[in-house]
């Protein structure tokens, strides 16, 4: 396969903001953010990228710690999943042009010269959780128990993509899922309780347990095993809490901050190195993101009355250049340290010119 074209669809502007590097891409006529992945240290984001007549083509970009970009158009392809092989390299799957049919396939980002073309198959709408030894995975999740989630593992065998096994996990559905050193490992309401389940990459259990008896609604989980303290992010009375586990069963809750706005969703802790997670979230009021260690607080950043985002912990603010940025992902870009990519709001993703990536080492 022909690796993608370097192009240069974006006027770059980099800011020291004092908190870290913020890189500002501006299209000439339009660009609409879609996933990044962390891919060798960097920040590797999806776009469209419009031209005046209304047409797009996808786009990756990748952004250093350093605030510098690459882009590259990709030949035939829309609506992109990134993912990571075993090896941490970077994967896309993508759904080349076809007049009847929308089929995907799943190849490198780069370095395709000794890949030939995939045979297409059907795509999968879940979400990429992260890599075993073998395996990249994917996760579905229906918002009632009552169904069963799916898993999609994509094995690979000699650096490459060997097949890809689609199964269904064993009720209740619904399940909050975290992939690790120490394996698959999902947590799901139960009867009793919460359900903790270990599972192989077809979905077999392995092992489970009942833990948490206490009416806490789990958003996250932190960590997730049996034979060490887990961590689990919580809100209560008004308050983020982290509920600890220990591999007896046994719990407690640990108050982080006082933070009366509900949150409406989190999405999946990154990890940063040393049980450090960086967590993303939205509210009424805003977005943000808060970073912690074990049962530690560490940042709590949030959009609400700023152009920009204020540390609640310490009143620090990161100026951005305008109000109103839609928070669209975090990657790990090394031991401590993260990207954040925003970009504008608006009823028309298409207006849209601008992604920014605010580079940042606690």
């Amino acid at each position: 396969m022909k690796n993608p074209d370097v192009i240069h669809p974006f006027q770059v502007t980099l800011t020291d903001t004092g908190f870290g590097t913020l890189t500002t891409l501006v299209a000439e006529a339009g660009v609409s953010a879609k996933q990044s992945i962390c891919s060798d240290g960097k920040s590797l984001l999806t776009s469209y990228v419009y031209d005046a007549n209304g047409s797009y083509k996808l786009v990756y970009t990748v952004v250093g710690p350093d605030g510098a970009s690459v882009s590259y158009a990709e030949d035939d392809g829309i609506l992109p999943t990134l993912f990571l092989g075993p090896q941490q390299q970077a994967y896309v799957s993508i759904v080349p042009y076809h007049p009847d049919k929308e089929l995907e396939i799943s190849i490198p980002v780069f370095h395709r010269e000794q890949v030939e073309l995939p045979k297409a198959g059907r795509p999968f709408v879940g979400d990429f959780i992260g890599a075993t030894a073998t395996a990249a995975i994917f996760h579905e999740a229906d918002w009632s128990d009552k169904k069963p989630d799916k898993l999609l593992a994509i094995e690979f065998a000699d650096g490459r993509i060997k097949k890809k096994h689609n199964s269904k996990l064993p009720l209740p559905g619904n399940n909050k899922i975290a992939v690790g050193a120490n394996g698959i490992h999902l947590l799901a309401q139960h009867e009793q309780g919460w359900l903790h389940r270990q599972v192989d990459e077809q979905g077999n259990v392995m092992r489970e347990r009942i833990v948490l008896s206490k009416p806490i609604y789990c958003l996250q989980i932190l960590s997730l095993s049996f034979e060490q303290t887990s961590y689990l992010l919580a809100q209560q009375d008004g308050k983020i809490i982290v509920v600890t586990i220990g591999p007896d069963g046994s719990s407690a809750v640990v108050e982080l901050a006082d933070f009366a706005d509900e949150f409406y969703n989190t999405w999946l802790p990154v990890d940063i190195g040393g049980g450090t997670r960086v967590t993303r979230f939205n509210d009424e009021f805003g977005n943000g993101w808060l970073t912690t260690r074990g049962g530690q607080l560490l940042e709590l950043f949030h959009s609400k009355g700023e152009t920009g985002y204020k540390n609640l912990l310490t009143g620090d603010v990161i100026a951005m250049p305008q109000a109103d940025l839609v928070l669209s992902s975090v990657n790990k870009t090394g031991e401590q340290g993260y990207a954040l990519v925003f970009y504008p709001s608006s009823q028309d993703d298409a207006q849209n010119k601008t992604l920014l990536v605010l580079n940042r080492t606690l």
